[in-house]
């Protein structure tokens, strides 16, 4: 059993993140997902972006951290777009951290630091408009040369959120690859 976080994407904590948690819980793993909103949820990405940039995320980050801090030495953070970004935070970061999943989001434009015993599993569309080219595989070669295992996977389309079964993005096909690849990756750090 692992001990898991996952932070929400910019909609909040949504229904959605229910349905994911849902997921890994029946696979067995203990899982956690903060709130870094507050309660605040959104139906629309720029709105919840907007809210994001206002609160700042500094501010995320320092909830994420405190969200955290009874959890035990060994956790796996994972993370939905912008709470992608938290989750690689915590895995760069958090010296408890023993993986990161990085879903529809993540990256540095420019290569950082990462933690050796922290492998990096990153999940994105190919024509997802949110994704930054280069980015991801910047943060994965940091991985990398810190002797952390990467890994990287693309799926057909442009849906942003298609793992989310309560947003438009949805697609089950890619949803289903996607959370096999994550329960194998949690089976392995």
């Amino acid at each position: 059993m692992t001990t898991l976080v996952l932070f929400h994407s910019a909609l909040g904590r949504t229904s959605g993140m229910d349905a994911i948690a849902e997921r890994f819980i029946l696979a067995g793993h203990a899982v956690h997902t903060p709130d870094v909103y507050a309660g605040k949820t959104f139906t629309d990405a720029e709105e919840g972006v907007a809210f994001s940039q206002e609160v700042g995320f500094s501010t995320l980050v320092d909830r994420a951290k405190d969200a955290c801090v009874d959890l035990g030495d060994e956790i796996v953070f994972g993370g939905f777009s912008l709470g992608a970004a938290l989750a690689q935070q915590m895995g760069k970061n958090d010296p408890r951290a023993r993986g990161a999943m990085l879903f529809h989001g993540g990256g540095f434009p420019k290569p950082t630091r990462w933690q050796e015993q922290v492998p990096v599993q990153a999940h994105f569309s190919v024509d997802d408009s949110w994704r930054s080219p280069g980015t991801i595989e910047t943060l994965l070669e940091s991985a990398t040369r810190a002797g952390a295992q990467a890994e990287y996977f693309l799926y057909p389309g442009a849906s942003h959120l298609f793992s989310d079964p309560t947003t438009a993005d949805h697609r089950e096909t890619n949803a289903e690859l996607l959370y096999e690849r994550a329960l194998t990756f949690l089976e392995q750090v």
